[in-house]
């Protein structure tokens, strides 16, 4: 019975992103505050999707994250729900003066850069001055969470050319000290729903190459006849696999987080996702590579997922 609550809970999750989240948002790089963003952000608001996060949530339907992390990357979501419903809104109910760090989520999303003090660097997706910027910084024996002024970024070069990319600058504008105890269970699930979503992109990637393989003829036949595609393409729907059990076995130990699990989901997802987007790319051939094509797209956002994820099994 549970089982079947958590799939219609996923499907219902990814029928939301489906239809009011289409790649062309993503090709967009729509910011937070677009009327359409907004119309998105308002439904998972109201439709108690910010409180995945939670306890009571987590007890229920914890193994639901896979799939609903997945249907996020095949969405190229571009709002920052990880970070807004598995950090921000769990440290602001559950973090004594986190909430007066963190301001009301339904109006302003939060994009969260998680990194060790001293980092100069603070990059953080940029998603327009309506969302709010947080950095969860680890010190030795806690961490800080601080709010910084939006009108302060400083835009940069991004890879991932759906989701604006800047830097933190000035100080901030409101901070409050952590105890470990506070900040690692939700970061551990924020972590899991981020390796979820890095599979979900390779995931779309793939299936689109074998979609392609299957209609693209070469000698007379499909090319995914032949072994030197099929074959490549079988390995990388493999590694993906692997990566699902690896973040339910994560997910199946979130009441007492195992940095050691974390870091061999981490690996395991991190490896099968690049392979994946990197093979579509090439199956593709010339195509795969033009912008107009949505290969290039989930690839970058791939590299940039993986790249998050493997920042956060470092803290």
């Amino acid at each position: 019975m549970h089982s079947e609550i958590r799939t219609l809970l996923s499907s219902t999750f990814g029928r939301l992103l489906e239809e009011q989240h289409p790649a062309a948002y993503a090709r967009r790089a729509l910011p937070a505050h677009h009327e359409a963003q907004r119309t998105l952000w308002k439904e998972l608001v109201d439709g108690g999707w910010l409180e995945a996060g939670s306890d009571a949530f987590q007890e229920e339907y914890g193994p639901g994250m896979l799939p609903m992390g997945e249907w996020a990357g095949r969405a190229l979501l571009t709002l920052p729900y990880a970070g807004s419903a598995f950090l921000a809104r769990v440290l602001q109910e559950q973090a004594p003066g986190a909430g007066d760090v963190v301001l009301d989520l339904a109006a302003h999303p939060a994009g969260i850069r998680c990194d060790r003090a001293g980092d100069d660097a603070g990059w953080i997706d940029d998603h327009g001055p309506s969302a709010q910027y947080l950095r969860l910084s680890r010190q030795d024996g806690g961490w800080t969470l601080a709010r910084h002024d939006p009108a302060l970024l400083e835009p940069v070069q991004s890879l991932d050319p759906t989701v604006a990319l800047a830097r933190l600058r000035g100080p901030a504008q409101a901070q409050v000290g952590l105890r470990d105890e506070q900040v690692r269970p939700a970061l551990y699930c924020h972590h899991a729903f981020l390796l979820a979503q890095l599979t979900g992109a390779a995931a779309a990637a793939l299936d689109l190459a074998i979609a392609h393989a299957k209609e693209r003829e070469q000698f007379g036949r499909p090319i995914g006849q032949f072994q030197a595609i099929k074959h490549p393409l079988v390995d990388a729907w493999i590694g993906l696999d692997n990566s699902r059990y690896a973040i339910e076995a994560m997910l199946r130990a979130r009441t007492e987080p195992d940095a050691a699990l974390a870091a061999l989901a981490t690996r395991v997802a991190a490896a099968s996702a690049r392979r994946a987007v990197k093979l579509s790319i090439q199956v593709h051939g010339g195509i795969g590579f033009s912008w107009e094509h949505d290969a290039q797209l989930y690839l970058k956002r791939a590299y940039r997922l993986a790249v998050e994820a493997e920042r956060a099994a470092a803290l």
